[in-house]
């Protein structure tokens, strides 16, 4: 996995600065939420407990997969696996070589194919949250994985599915992921979901990159966390990431946070409303949070589109033939973000423009700010609403020198 995107990724997990999100004084319908600390990197090879090997032990992945125990490991040996195979009520870590020997090239030699049937993996609702999936190539298939219960999906290289990750509830972690040419969307949330999606590449998905459904959901507690961080999102047929509301309750905290999303065929970030996936630049005043931070959005018709309670900072938007920001209204909030090269900057929308610049942001041809960059410590750690900070440097900090905006840092002999 790492032959494909570690550099990329590796300079995304290097712009991670800690912030903290604090309870407005004014609360509203904001619930309170701890900032989400970005996840600790993973390391190869890893040591395994009891194994299960396929075909060495049992003749077929379903077979292992139904005589393995809680916290056993399914490690296959590098073939084609006819799917969809299935993971019911337990908790066992499903991997290819890699696991054991840090081995990239075992992803691709290791295959579940799904091709023609509804998915390659079916991860139940039965299944425990331990579980995991780990470098392997989902092929084909409506979805690569059905996911109904909370897991972890890392390193694997999805391609040609309908929906890569296709989460019905559920959710857990999923990082270090790539996903090709999916039909569909490469990441789909449904249900009550609860997913931290962290340095995944995600190239050329034939409608959005990562779809987020808001269906119903009005328990007390949890409020469903929902973390997009450090990823690389390029191609989507659609949109980079789409959130569609449904009619109904709705308890849900998002974080976009440092990805870059480029060449999105209709906008990069957008919000629906009334169920409707089809986009077309409504910019529906969602009201759950949406913490909008460092990201570099680049190329397409539009750049953020709608929101109700949108804080977005230290974010560059650029290279949009219509708005970069498009009604993101009622207690939204933009500061400290960089316009340039757009048919209009802004429409509609709660800008803050003293704090707004309008430049060239002098990017390398990967995202990188360059020697004299405007975006070079032009961005901030705290936001004010009524009053109240609602967005600042962790309690206790000293004073630092304001950050870069964008998703990535700059080089060090660049850094001010």
């Amino acid at each position: 996995m790492r032959r494909y995107a570690m550099s990329i990724l590796a300079a995304l997990a290097l712009a991670a600065a800690p912030v903290q999100a604090a309870e407005p004084a004014a609360a509203g319908d904001d619930p309170p939420m701890a900032y989400p600390a970005p996840l600790p990197p993973t390391t190869q090879p890893e040591r395994v407990g009891r194994v299960v090997r396929v075909p060495q032990d049992q003749p077929t992945l379903q077979a292992a997969l139904d005589a393995a125990a809680d916290g056993d490991t399914v490690l296959l040996s590098p073939g084609r696996y006819e799917g969809p195979a299935t993971i019911g009520a337990k908790a066992v870590t499903l991997a290819s070589l890699f696991l054991t020997t840090g081995d990239a090239g075992a992803i691709e030699r290791t295959i579940i194919d799904g091709t023609g049937k509804r998915c390659a993996l079916d991860v139940t609702d039965k299944c425990k949250p331990a579980t995991r999936i780990v470098g392997l190539t989902l092929r084909g298939g409506s979805d690569g994985i059905t996911c109904h219960a909370r897991c972890e999906i890392r390193n694997n290289h999805f391609v040609g599915c309908g929906d890569g990750v296709d989460y019905e509830g559920g959710g857990g972690v999923c990082r270090d992921n790539v996903f090709d040419d999916c039909r569909d969307d490469a990441l789909d949330l449904d249900g009550d979901c609860a997913v931290r999606m962290e340095h995944n590449v995600l190239r050329n998905c034939h409608d959005d990159g990562i779809e987020i459904r808001y269906y119903p959901y009005d328990a007390a507690t949890p409020v469903l966390e929902i973390v997009v961080r450090d990823n690389l999102i390029v191609g989507s047929g659609e949109d980079g990431i789409q959130v569609i509301d449904h009619p109904g309750p709705s308890r849900r905290m998002l974080w976009i946070e440092r990805n870059v999303i480029r060449s999105s065929a209709k906008a990069a970030i957008a919000f629906m409303d009334n169920a409707d996936t089809r986009e077309d630049y409504r910019g529906a005043a969602v009201t759950d949070p949406a913490w909008i931070i460092n990201n570099t959005l680049i190329g397409g018709q539009y750049g953020l589109v709608g929101g109700g309670n949108v804080v977005a900072i230290n974010n560059v938007l650029a290279g949009f033939k219509h708005e970069a920001a498009r009604r993101v209204g009622g207690r939204s909030i933009l500061s400290h973000n960089l316009f340039f090269d757009n048919g209009v900057n802004w429409a509609d929308s709660n800008i803050d423009a003293a704090t707004t610049l309008t430049a060239d942001p002098r990017l390398d041809a990967g995202g990188a700010p360059t020697a004299g960059s405007p975006c070079l410590g032009a961005g901030t750690s705290v936001v004010r609403r009524g009053g109240a900070t609602i967005l600042s440097l962790p309690p206790g900090a000293p004073p630092a020198k304001a950050p870069t905006i964008g998703a990535l840092p700059p080089p060090p002999a660049t850094d001010p």
